[in-house]
């Protein structure tokens, strides 16, 4: 089989393990994840073997979930920003959120990057133009666009993708920064930051006028 063709299969077959609801498979990625925070915690180097027998699975194992360490990475926060949207979507409503349900979702966002810090910082690090960071603002991308539609509708003008494009590569180049020691800030100072830096019309859910300071 050309080796083209093995690769598309393999990313198949992963793409339809990801989306399985079966116990086994959900099981097999949770200690996978587990593993990772471990590491991380410990200080110790994240790789494919430190993973796997941390988790006790095979390398095989491992491969077929992911395609390396920074795959991991990948749909680790895929998974994250899933979560800490769909919580604040499930407790808050278009009437009801507000700068401090836009803060508590930056504090949980902050606070799942610094417990996989080194993993993360490993990913940013070999980034290479439009490489890992571009990818995870496209999943970060997604999660605020949906919140525009349903919670935050943008002041006349402002388009929804553009304006979800534009703040999920923002708020991901200030994240990698901080991530890779770049920018210093503790976690709260980073949560707040990019609370107090996301467009007013996110946070309260009523759209500003075209050209308001307090808008985009």
């Amino acid at each position: 089989m050309p080796r083209d063709a093995a690769t598309a299969d393999i990313s198949a077959i992963r793409d339809t393990i990801r989306s399985s609801s079966d116990p086994r498979v959900l099981a097999t990625r949770s200690r996978l994840y587990e593993a990772v925070r471990a590491l991380a915690d410990s200080g110790a180097e994240i790789t494919v073997r430190s993973v796997t027998v941390s988790a006790g699975v095979s390398r095989a194992t491992f491969y077929t979930h992911f395609s390396g360490v920074e795959d991991l990475a990948l749909h680790l926060q895929e998974q994250a920003f899933h979560d800490i949207a769909g919580s604040a979507r499930s407790t808050d409503s278009v009437t009801s959120f507000d700068e401090t349900a836009m803060a508590r979702s930056q504090r949980a966002l902050i606070a799942h990057y610094a417990a996989y810090r080194s993993l993360y910082a490993g990913a940013f690090a070999v980034a290479t133009p439009r490489g890992a960071e571009s990818r995870v603002a496209a999943l970060m991308r997604t999660e605020i666009l949906a919140h525009i539609r349903d919670i935050a509708p943008p002041p006349p003008g402002v388009d929804p993708e553009i304006a979800a494009t534009y703040i999920a590569h923002a708020a991901t180049g200030l994240i990698a920064s901080w991530v890779l020691g770049e920018t210093e800030a503790t976690e709260d100072e980073l949560a707040q930051h990019l609370t107090q830096l996301m467009p007013r019309w996110m946070h309260t859910g009523i759209p500003s006028s075209a050209g308001d300071p307090d808008g985009l």
